[in-house]
């Protein structure tokens, strides 16, 4: 019985390898024959995350060394989503572009990075004719190329004419002339120059009475060289620099008793600049900060009739508030501090007042050399259409005969209402209407121009 036993296990486990062979067998040459064809047809191509090739379409004048500069991601590199969208916004920052689009999609053996951009007008004639409430009138135009060449170089030529106010009458003729490329041939540094001629009535009074009139011709040129600190990637961050400026006035006897007071004057120095930059541009609307300093050093060495400086401090913060598209609230805090006239008996080195500084006063209302400036706006769009927005203001400040002097508790202040219609087909233009009005006298006044205070 336990061999019979035995017998009987042994068949059954036979039995079952049997069928365990028979079942195997026919999935092993199907398997076989699959991977047969599957050795015989093309594999299918999956999409590589490695960006391959860049695109750019919409730039008809911008080169595209200069969007390329701007970016956090180039070939070769994996197709970060965040870095993408880093490097979009930074081309969006340059202010040449009404819009800005990024898309990846599949390519041969890995992916495009395809950039789509419309660009702005960069030629832009502005005519310039104003009437105060006292009958004054301005009189110019201002032309500005922008994106000159398609790398982002500007060209801004401008001429105006004032009345000026004063016993005397007269105008005020200006005719200025600057340049400004950024990233020179694809690189860290920028480079600026700026030339400016004034000519202007300068009158001598005693008492109520106009004893002796000149005639004075003021030019200025300067040229500066700064780098970013990051040399790659977005146009933010810390950008150091140096320069030098030359200043010149000279006189011109017209009319009345001669005078000594005036006396031809030269001023030469050397201009230092530092400041931290990182403002976003959304179209309607910025967020972010800048701040820095900025200097200017004369002394005779260097062909300067007198030994001078001057110090400026500058902090601008731009908050976009959640959930409000295109509502902003502006900060700018100013200090400017200097060791006295360039020009001794002539001029002071600041002045306070008029549409860009304290609106409300005149513009020069409060000259000095020292002073100090604080400007706060709210922003908001007006019936649901971003490019017109309303505006609240508060402007604060005063000037002083000299650092020692400074009075905080002897501020100027005027509080308005205004305007801004963005012009989003040219580059940094906002129509600019205002109403300020003097906080002591209840005096207002009206503005308009075609940039922001700041």
């Amino acid at each position: 019985m336990i061999a019979g036993a035995s017998r009987a296990e042994g068949n059954f486990w036979l039995w079952q390898v049997l069928r365990l062979v028979f079942l195997v067998l026919p999935l092993s040459v199907a398997a076989q024959d699959d991977a047969k064809e599957t050795a015989g047809s093309p594999a299918i191509a999956v999409p590589s995350n490695v960006i391959t090739r860049i695109e750019f379409t919409g730039n008809r004048v911008t080169q595209p060394q200069i969007l390329l500069q701007e970016m956090l991601v180039k070939e070769g590199d994996i197709a970060d989503p965040v870095l993408i969208e880093r490097s979009r916004q930074a081309i969006m920052d340059l202010g040449l572009f009404t819009s800005v689009h990024a898309v990846v999609e599949p390519g041969d053996g890995g992916s495009v990075l395809r950039i789509s951009i419309k660009e702005k007008y960069y030629i832009l004639p502005v005519p310039k004719l104003n009437r105060d409430e006292e009958n004054n009138f301005s009189l110019g135009a201002e032309l500005t190329f922008d994106n000159l060449a398609g790398l982002n170089q500007q060209l801004k030529i401008r001429y105006e004419t004032d009345d000026a106010t004063g016993l005397s009458g007269g105008q005020i003729d200006t005719h200025s002339l600057s340049y400004n490329y950024p990233r020179v041939l694809g690189s860290a540094y920028l480079f600026r120059t700026d030339i400016s001629q004034q000519r202007s009535p300068i009158e001598v009074v005693t008492g109520s009475v106009l004893s002796s009139l000149y005639e004075k011709e003021a030019w200025t040129a300067s040229l500066q060289v700064s780098r970013w600190i990051n040399r790659a990637g977005p146009s933010r961050g810390w950008q150091v620099g140096a320069g030098m400026v030359w200043r010149r006035n000279s006189y011109d006897y017209v009319s009345g008793t001669t005078t000594d007071t005036f006396q031809g004057a030269q001023a030469v120095g050397l201009t230092l600049l530092g400041q931290f930059i990182d403002v976003r541009d959304y179209l309607f609307s910025r967020e972010g900060l800048e701040y820095g300093y900025s200097g200017e050093f004369g002394a005779p060495v260097l062909g300067s009739d007198t030994r001078y400086t001057r110090h400026e401090f500058f902090y601008r913060k731009f908050i976009l508030l959640e959930n409000s598209p295109h509502e902003n609230i502006d900060f700018q805090a100013r200090l400017g501090l200097s060791s006295g006239d360039i020009f001794p008996g002539d001029s002071t080195a600041y002045s306070v007042g008029g549409s860009r500084t304290l609106r409300g006063y005149d513009s020069g209302s409060f000259p000095g050399n020292a002073f100090v400036l604080l400007n706060v706006q709210y922003l908001r769009p007006l019936f649901g259409y971003n490019p017109l927005r309303g505006a609240l203001f508060l402007d604060v400040g005063n000037a002083y005969p000299s650092n020692e002097e400074i009075n905080l508790g002897d501020l100027k202040w005027s509080v308005g209402i205004g305007f801004r219609l963005r012009l989003k087909s040219f580059v940094k233009i906002d129509l600019r209407v205002d109403a300020s009005c003097v906080h002591d006298t209840g005096e207002c006044k009206f503005f308009a121009g075609t940039r922001e205070v700041f």
